[in-house]
């Protein structure tokens, strides 16, 4: 009996001190100084929390827009329980257990720091200024709670929407917050609730961009582990029906830390809100119905959306400006200060030659056809006489490395299938290698179904009377040597004849020659020293 006396006495002595300095009255001074210097501290001024009438223009229109809160320290709210003793008609007693809002202010990097509680159904809100001197220095380990936001004062708000706006200035830095959260029931703090009863308190941190989740701890009891996060958006008016954006489950390293889950502003507008519930052994066998607790809806406007388009917008417009004035700086430059520029070559074109091996003549027909356009026009050809010459010697790997490189397809038709049976000297193919031809038509056939384009087509020489396969059926087709200058033209994507010539050693030795030659007898007849870098061409001197 004595030990109820005194827990009784307690609990009257911390609810009388708690309405002094909760009181709403702007004549009473409410000094934070013990608790953010220490006891040590006595002066009243260095800390104060004034308060601000509801209804007053400070407290419901003096809040800025949104901005980064970055700066602002630490910002957490926790809800705990508060035992409250009454005694009625002088005799009876009762006791009740408010759900107590605590809001900690840790590392504390502002002077000046004006908060507002508001009820979404209730437009009087509870708003507070706590205000610290210049004088007073804070160290990163400051922390300073306020928990005068409770049932008792204000009314049951269990289980209601709430807002949190809060506004931090340190000289002329101003840094804007705003939090949505519901206040849950006392049995939810409970130390004998069950996880199948047992609902989080969540709150919405309200970002520029993003709206951050905070879940609080579970009680010590209760093993949960994970959440399973939605992200829900309430669907257009006149319907009544709620679209889940997003879905994740985050598990939980630690039980007595606080788990926070990012979500960035949605591409559309409209209203949104988090679905949580958490995971523990009974939950997911099936045992027990899973709990979950929704979070206050936050509605997206169509301002705001419109203002991170713009934003989205306006970077894509300057990177590709800043682009292109890049490219004309570029051009610029290249074509008044680089010499060489008007003589730039383009890189060779990339020409994959296709062809049955079966006949030996017409194989050997490729063959120079290959080495005259390498020799005397400068084009990249590959065909499967060059398998030999890597250092691999692996025809796929060949195969799949040309296939990928080309920018050209020349399948070359053969004879007639009968012209291959006669048994000469001719029988033996000149290539190692078999069903080479084969095996490319089979990746020209994967690359056709891909989006990598290349320009194909059919050649056919004077003897080519055989079929055409199937992959290369419907391309374009040259008749050689008929059309031989179209397709020059075509494997040289037209290229000026200047610098057609100059992708050769021969032609460029012609070039060299016919430039001295201008100038000899053009100008004046000075030195005039031509280099042809060929093995087979000499060092000329012309004095």
């Amino acid at each position: 009996m004595e030990l109820r006396l005194i827990i009784f006495l307690v609990i009257l002595h911390y609810v009388s001190g708690h309405y002094q300095l909760c009181e709403n009255n702007t004549k009473v001074t409410r000094s934070c100084t013990t608790q953010i210097l220490g006891v040590g501290h006595s002066d009243v001024n260095s800390c104060k929390v004034e308060y601000i009438p509801p209804n007053s223009a400070d407290c419901t229109d003096n809040f800025g827009p949104m901005s980064s809160n970055s700066h602002i320290g630490g910002v957490k709210l926790k809800p705990y329980i508060l035992p409250y003793t009454a005694v009625h008609d002088n005799r009876t007693i009762y006791s009740v257990n408010y759900t107590v809002l605590n809001i900690t202010f840790s590392n504390i990097k502002w002077k000046t720091m004006k908060f507002r509680f508001q009820n979404h159904k209730n437009v009087e809100s509870h708003c507070r200024n706590i205000v610290i001197s210049n004088e007073v220095t804070i160290n990163d380990q400051s922390v300073l709670y306020y928990d005068c936001y409770w049932s008792l004062m204000d009314g049951n708000y269990n289980g209601h929407s709430h807002i949190l706006d809060f506004e931090a200035t340190d000289d002329s830095v101003v840094n804007r917050g705003q939090y949505y959260f519901n206040i849950p029931s006392a049995q939810m703090l409970s130390s004998t609730t069950t996880e199948s009863d047992w609902k989080p308190f969540i709150y919405i941190e309200n970002l520029t961009s993003s709206m951050k989740l905070h879940i609080m701890p579970p009680p010590a009891q209760l093993k949960i582990m994970a959440y399973q996060i939605n992200i829900m958006k309430e669907c257009d008016k006149g319907t009544q029906c709620n679209e889940t954006v997003k879905n994740t489950t985050v598990k939980l390293m630690n039980n007595s830390q606080e788990v926070t889950y990012d979500y960035s502003w949605p591409i559309k507008a409209g209203s949104y809100y988090f679905v949580v519930k958490p995971i523990h052994d009974k939950c997911r066998s099936g045992q027990v119905e899973c709990q979950f607790v929704k979070s206050p809806k936050i509605v997206i406007s169509v301002q705001a959306h419109q203002t991170l388009n713009i934003c989205i917008a306006s970077i894509t417009a300057l990177v590709v400006a800043t682009l292109f004035a890049y490219y004309i700086v570029l051009r610029v430059i290249r074509r008044y200060w680089c010499k060489e520029y008007g003589q730039e070559i383009p890189p060779p074109t990339k020409v994959l030659v296709i062809y049955s091996p079966a006949n030996r003549l017409h194989a050997e027909c490729v063959a120079s056809f290959v080495t005259y356009l390498r020799s005397e026009y400068g084009i990249d050809v590959m065909y499967d006489g060059d398998i030999s010459s890597t250092s691999h010697g692996d025809p796929y790997y060949w195969a799949e490395e040309a296939m990928k490189v080309a920018s050209h397809i020349v399948y070359i038709v053969g004879p007639a299938e009968n012209t291959n049976l006669y048994n000469n000297i001719y029988d033996k193919p000149i290539n190692a290698h078999t069903n080479v031809d084969v095996l490319l038509l089979s990746l020209l056939k994967a690359v056709r179904a891909s989006r990598c384009q290349k320009d194909i087509m059919n050649v056919f020489f004077e003897h080519s009377n055989g079929p055409v396969p199937v992959e290369t059926k419907h391309d374009k087709v040259f008749f050689l040597l008929k059309d031989w200058q179209k397709l020059i033209a075509y494997l040289s994507k037209n290229l000026l004849p200047k610098k057609q010539i100059m992708r050769t050693e021969k032609g460029k030795c012609f070039l060299e020659d016919l430039s001295r030659a201008k100038k000899l007898l053009n100008g004046r007849s000075d030195d005039v020293i031509v280099r042809c870098e060929k093995n087979f061409v000499e060092k000329k001197v012309l004095l």
